[in-house]
């Protein structure tokens, strides 16, 4: 990862470039008291392994997420799969929604707080001014370390926005509800300029998660001080809908994630999220909590033109190669690797929690496109599309092993002219290249696994069999 400068677009995924590792998703569960034995979302949490219990009887174990930093989340539960052991995290049908024997965490014990359970379903007004935004880019991307689709849309400003006059940009509260985290990024990572985590509950089963958004402002900013202490708050904060809670004008563009109840989906392999993003079966598309005015406004400036605009991470096909996978025996989306790590495109030097990651998924934007994202190509957590782009869903389970030719790709404008990746078109297309950089090899197993081999400096008409370099993963 390149070293981090003082504009927070290296923060935010560019479109075809590495992405610095930053944190994804929701918060974590917690209780309104400090103490340890009561588990407040962070107090008490020193040591990885830690385990607690919240007044109304939820376990839970101190874990460290996606920036690095101990916190409490649900403590994993034993639960029993037909298709084999937890240990084996063989691929299965059950769901968090309770499928034979797969325990559900409710929403609002994941991303925890003051929560109204009669609260509103959907938004009410905007995050923010859609005319002032360059574009917007989907749920789903896969790009640097974010080697599975990530869980988050990305607000974009024009070039040339950064120090921009305070109350230029500003990020708003899309309905009534109450604030119950905040992270300081500024505080806890280094960052020279302000940067934020704001957590929203809209009710028990409507959660709101903004992520390198700017300086607090109106009712957020109560919890600034505190925030800047101890890198991080957690309360209750009521906020109404259209509420200022950030000023994005030093250094625009920011993250946005819906979590919602009705939005669930079933996960092939659910204790995969059990250690880290806990909140990923509740996913949402934001557009489809907006008034109709706001959506089609946003809509309008995100890149994708396919339904659904706004994008999904669910790629998951179960018996085929499509989807997100985790080399077997490394706890899931956690994995093994430093939290903290930062990758070095050009030293080619990672040793983070993606290296176990894989997926092979539709692009978030061109979802004609299949891209082979991998956590560790030598050592680089990089995306790649295949020699004659084949559909991984067309793999299935019980056949030959397949191997692909890797190619790197490049974007073009809905006109067909080669599209500039920092300057992104609506609509744009990839083409994958013809220079092969290696080829993968794998294949899907009856037991719904899959072997994985990387060839580096290797093409598909060199493979014979799998190697002793050949890995197992699973959902």
């Amino acid at each position: 990862m390149a070293e981090r400068n003082t504009s927070k677009r290296i923060l935010i995924a560019t479109l075809g470039l590495l992405l610095t590792a930053s944190a994804c998703g929701g918060g974590s569960s917690d209780s309104s008291n400090s103490s340890a034995a009561t588990a407040n979302q962070y107090d008490g949490c020193s040591s990885e392994g830690d385990v607690a219990q919240t007044p109304d009887g939820m376990s839970l174990q101190c874990v460290t997420n996606s920036v690095g930093e101990l916190m409490w989340d649900a403590a994993p539960t034993p639960t029993t799969l037909d298709a084999g052991s937890i240990a084996d995290a063989t691929s299965t049908t059950m769901a968090m929604s309770g499928a034979s024997g797969t325990s559900v965490i409710p929403l609002k014990s994941i991303l925890g707080g003051d929560c109204d359970p009669n609260g509103p379903a959907g938004y009410s007004a905007g995050i923010g001014d859609a005319k002032q935004w360059s574009h917007v880019v989907p749920l789903g991307a896969m790009v640097g370390t974010h080697v599975t689709p990530v869980d988050h849309i990305y607000v974009y400003y024009p070039k040339g926005s950064d120090n921009s006059a305070p109350g230029t940009f500003t990020v708003t509260s899309p309905a009534d509800g109450t604030i119950v985290s905040i992270e300081d990024f500024q505080k806890s990572n280094g960052y020279p300029y302000p940067d934020y985590r704001i957590v929203i509950a809209h009710s028990c089963d409507l959660y709101s998660v903004f992520i390198h958004v700017g300086e607090l402002q109106g009712p957020a900013a109560q919890a600034a001080a505190d925030a800047a202490r101890d890198g991080r708050w957690s309360g209750s904060i009521a906020v109404k809908a259209g509420d200022v809670i950030a000023d994005e004008s030093r250094s625009p563009n920011y993250d946005f994630s819906t979590f919602a109840t009705n939005a669930m989906v079933t996960l092939l392999n659910p204790d995969s999220y059990r250690e880290k993003e806990t909140w990923k079966p509740y996913t949402a598309n934001p557009f489809d909590y907006f008034p109709a005015a706001i959506t089609a406004a946003y809509e309008a400036k995100t890149l994708r033109t396919a339904a659904p605009i706004g994008g999904t991470i669910f790629y998951d096909v179960d018996g085929t190669a499509q989807g997100m996978w985790y080399v077997k025996g490394t706890n899931g989306y956690r994995g093994v690797g430093d939290e903290a790590a930062k990758f070095d495109n050009n030293g080619k030097i990672a040793r983070g929690y993606w290296d176990t990651h894989l997926a092979f998924a539709p692009h978030n934007v061109d979802p004609s496109a299949f891209i082979y994202s991998i956590g560790d190509w030598e050592g680089c957590p990089c995306q790649f599309m295949s020699k004659g782009n084949v559909d991984p869903s067309s793999v299935k389970a019980g056949g030959q092993p397949t191997v692909v030719d890797l190619v790197e790709f490049e974007y073009l404008a809905p006109d067909g002219s080669r599209m500039d990746p920092s300057k992104p078109v609506r609509g744009y297309k990839l083409k994958a290249g013809n220079s092969v950089v290696g080829s993968l090899a794998f294949q899907v197993n009856d037991d719904g696994s899959m072997m994985v081999e990387k060839r580096p400096g290797k093409d598909a008409a060199s493979f014979s069999s799998f190697s002793a370099d050949a890995l197992t993963y699973v959902r």
